[in-house]
């Protein structure tokens, strides 16, 4: 992140993870920087019964008490599997999961104990307050890794 987002950033999210995104990085080294600054390992897991119905959800992040969990709906393009992962990382670098205002699908979970997952961040309101926070700092983030890897406009429209 430049010094220009992190100040106006810092500004409108006084609250956040310590995470620095500048050129260069990529996505398993942001990955690893958002697994210290939460201290905690994180897990990213395709489900393919995300994204199966127009409106269904595209991602989601389970936080429990040992890791942190990122299902995303399965893409054959990595540009929009990575947006899809941007954007749950950017909702744990906004401290998302210290609101209440969460809940855990349990139609996608049938399997896990109510007990182990803390907060489930999935909302089917893409116009909330935190999904359009979540979706800008996932385009900052996207466009830095993307500069790194020297993506030309054309790419990062058509990949």
């Amino acid at each position: 992140m430049t010094d220009a987002m992190r100040a106006q950033h810092h500004n409108a999210h006084p609250e956040r993870l310590d995470v620095m995104v500048e050129p260069g990085i990529t996505l398993s080294g942001l990955i690893a920087r958002v697994e210290a600054a939460r201290e905690r390992p994180m897990r990213i897991i395709e489900l393919p019964e995300l994204g199966q119905e127009d409106g269904a959800l595209c991602g989601l992040w389970l936080a429990t008490d040992a890791e942190d969990i990122v299902l995303h709906a399965p893409s054959e393009s990595a540009l929009h599997r990575e947006q899809f992962i941007l954007h749950e990382l950017a909702h744990m670098i906004l401290l998302h999961d210290q609101d209440d205002k969460v809940y855990t699908p349990r139609n996608l979970l049938p399997d896990i104990d109510e007990a182990t997952v803390v907060k489930a961040l999935a909302r089917d309101d893409i116009n909330d307050d935190f999904e359009i926070a979540a979706e800008a700092l996932a385009d900052e983030m996207a466009a830095v890794i993307r500069e790194g890897r020297g993506f030309s406009r054309f790419g990062a429209v058509f990949g």
